[in-house]
């Protein structure tokens, strides 16, 4: 598709944003008679590919600067909180649906917060409550072999969003709701996904109008925002009780809680500060994560030989453990889960082809340039982190589904040695920005691989994945997730492990 580039400027003049390309649009409305805010990436990758590496769009009265070029990407993410906010929109309303942590926090708030937020989700920390991820894996493999077994088509996004839950309440609060274990809908679930499509509907809205005239989708969600809030401030309530009773949980914590509560000694959050970090830890563990192994596992039911390549990878990891794969399905060392450069790149490029944050909204606080244009305060910018990421002068076949492109010096998925394969150079990991950059840089970014690897690495050593016929498509929400996702399993050979999984 023809792309069309600003037009040259003379020597030391800025364009203004008015100047830019863009489609044109309507008087009053913009281009909202064109939006549709399930393909909102779709629709802004699709001008970006037509008017270039920056443009202009306007949605409702509000104009928006549009870029994908990389270093103006990461002059963005930068510059915050001193030269760039979230959206005008995202702080009033994760305040008033108390919500207001550290993802939504600007300025002092933000340096406050973040160290501690840093250091409850610190690697030292996730070592320490490894065997509830094991845990959870087991009880995830445990489900799918009994799918296997039935040949029954498994909801591939609703079974990780289960064990995401799972993950996040028992490291979070130290809770097991071993929603994996049963089939009918977790509750709390069910609350937290009607939270998440709220919010996410309510950024994306152009008029408030819950606030006037609520619907009732409104206030279903405001009523699961109460049985959630209660649940959170239960939870905070108890490892208060338990911290005071026990202070060896200051320097031992038993979930992340805990960790948060000792962290916070020294410097505290408000209340509502802290309702809304562990609130938002609890959103975020659930979404995102699950969608990640989902579009990894999509992406491998269409690659025969990187599957089987990873599978050998996984068995031979398992394997390798002490006790050898005979007593577990599941990897029981978190030191196992840094040897599957593979399966690490199973990820990276799932996220690199299938963004779960495509997109991501910024206010200028402060002027600024931005490829030859004057950014001005209050200018809303977004930046899209796809097309950057699939260009091909930062990585060879982009549009192609290669994880041997992030192995430097190992084998590729055939066997041969990386030489047939290009690695991604600097340009490349620069253009490639899927947990944010610069100094709000996605804290949860080293639980999200653990548990990522840990998955992949369990279902390919015991299960062939077979996609159906339906069609998978990107939606996006608050993350963009495939819509329609199921798959067969089947066993890749008898597993050892069925009567010690029934009993997990």
């Amino acid at each position: 598709m023809n792309r069309s580039e600003p037009s040259p400027l003379p020597a030391g003049r800025l364009r203004d944003p008015a100047e830019l390309p863009g489609p044109g649009g309507l008087p009053l409305i913009g281009m909202l008679h064109r939006w549709k805010g399930a393909q909102a990436h779709r629709i802004l990758e699709g001008w970006a590919a037509t008017y270039g590496p920056i443009y202009r769009v306007r949605l409702g009265p509000q104009p928006i600067v549009v870029i994908s070029e990389p270093n103006a990407m990461l002059t963005v993410l930068r510059e915050r909180p001193q030269g760039f906010r979230r959206h005008f929109a995202v702080r009033p309303v994760f305040r008033e649906m108390g919500l207001d942590g550290l993802f939504s926090a600007e300025g002092d708030d933000w340096r406050r917060q973040r160290p501690l937020v840093m250091k409850a989700l610190d690697p030292a920390h996730l070592k320490r409550f490894f065997p509830v991820i094991v845990t959870a894996t087991e009880r995830l493999h445990a489900r799918w072999l009994a799918s296997a077994a039935s040949g029954t088509q498994i909801d591939v996004r609703a079974d990780l969003t289960r064990y995401t839950v799972d993950v996040t309440c028992s490291l979070a609060f130290g809770t097991d709701v071993a929603t994996l274990t049963r089939d009918d809908p977790d509750p709390l679930q069910q609350h937290l996904d009607r939270i998440f499509n709220g919010i996410a509907r309510r950024l994306n809205s152009f008029w408030p109008t819950w606030r006037w005239l609520p619907s009732r989708a409104d206030r279903e969600i405001d009523r699961s925002l109460r049985v959630v809030g209660q649940a959170v401030q239960g939870f905070i309530d108890h490892a208060r009780a338990e911290m005071q009773a026990r202070p060896i949980l200051k320097t031992e914590p038993e979930h992340l809680l805990h960790a948060l509560l000792a962290a916070n000694d020294a410097q505290r959050l408000s209340d509502a500060e802290l309702h809304g970090n562990v609130m938002t830890l609890l959103l975020a563990g659930e979404d995102t994560t699950s969608n990640t192994i989902a579009w990894a596992m999509h992406l491998l039911s269409g690659h025969p030989d990187i599957l089987k390549a990873a599978r050998t990878e996984a068995i031979e990891a398992l394997a390798g453990e002490a006790d050898g794969p005979a007593s577990s399905p599941v990897l029981r060392s978190i030191d196992s889960t840094r040897g599957l450069p593979l399966i690490e790149g199973i990820v990276l490029e799932a996220l690199r082809l299938k963004p779960v944050a495509p997109l991501n909204m910024f206010t200028a606080v402060e002027p600024i340039e931005l490829l030859g244009t004057r950014i001005a305060p209050r200018t809303l910018v977004c930046i899209l982190k796809r097309p950057p990421a699939t260009d091909p002068s930062h990585f060879a076949k982009p549009d192609a589904f290669m994880p041997q492109r992030w192995l430097a010096g190992e084998a590729d998925a055939s066997g041969q040695g990386s030489a047939s394969v290009e690695s991604v150079g600097g340009g490349g990991r620069r253009a490639f920005m899927p947990f944010g950059g610069g100094p709000r840089f996605c804290p949860g970014r080293y639980l999200a691989l653990l548990e990522a690897k840990m998955v992949l690495a369990t279902t390919l050593a015991a299960f062939d994945l077979i996609a159906t016929p339906e069609a998978v498509e990107e939606q996006m929400g608050m993350t963009m997730q495939p819509d329609g996702l199921r798959m067969l399993l089947r066993a890749h050979r008898p597993s050892r492990f069925t009567e010690r999984n029934r009993q997990v």
